[in-house]
């Protein structure tokens, strides 16, 4: 027997994001500048995003709050691949009400370099699904509290907006820029 053996540590072994879902281990570690390069191709993206027509997906988005109102006893019809009648009135369904703009804009943020590309497509997989439930989710409550008697401004855009603002946030949670802003933030000299 030798002296004293100790295992060697193991700090810094498994880097952790503790806003990562869906079982991630691998933290996104980014300098400011990888930060700016990230945040202008998410711009650059929800701007391309616009430019397709997204008919297939207008198709299925409408769809979902077609079957889901209709499961809720309201009156439904499809009207055009993105027009439905729920309760009478007309709603058409453009890019915004797909959330495709998020998830294509989301791509910059949540793509991981020390990922093989099948597991950021598994990820990107998992995050398409996320937004399009969440998605679902929020028009149908929009579709809910119209025919509950909101305004459409309210029911639709306001909630819209929230639901904007948090699908961000749980992008920026999982990638872990909330911890990064903050330190850019504290090393910002005071005037």
């Amino acid at each position: 027997m030798a002296g004293n053996v100790h295992p060697p540590k193991q700090t810094g072994c498994f880097p952790v994001n503790s806003g990562a879902p869906f079982g991630s281990s691998t933290a996104i570690r980014l300098s400011s500048a990888e930060l700016v390069c990230r945040i202008l191709l998410v711009a650059i993206l929800v701007i391309v995003s616009h430019q397709f027509g997204w008919e297939w997906l207008r198709l299925l988005t409408s769809e979902a709050v077609l079957r889901l109102s209709a499961s809720l006893g309201m009156v439904t019809e499809r009207v055009s691949f993105d027009t439905i009648s729920i309760q009478g009135e007309f709603f058409r369904f453009v890019i915004s009400c797909t959330f495709v703009d998020v998830f294509i804009g989301a791509i910059p943020l949540v793509w991981n370099l020390k990922k093989s590309i099948s597991g950021n497509f598994l990820t990107l997989t998992a995050l398409a699904a996320s937004l399009f439930g969440f998605n679902t989710f929020r028009l149908e409550a929009a579709q809910l509290l119209h025919a509950c008697g909101a305004p459409w401004i309210a029911a639709d855009e306001i909630l819209g907006g929230f639901a904007y603002f948090g699908a961000w946030l749980f992008v920026t949670r999982w990638l872990g820029l909330s911890r990064l802003i903050e330190r850019l933030a504290a090393r910002r000299p005071t005037y």
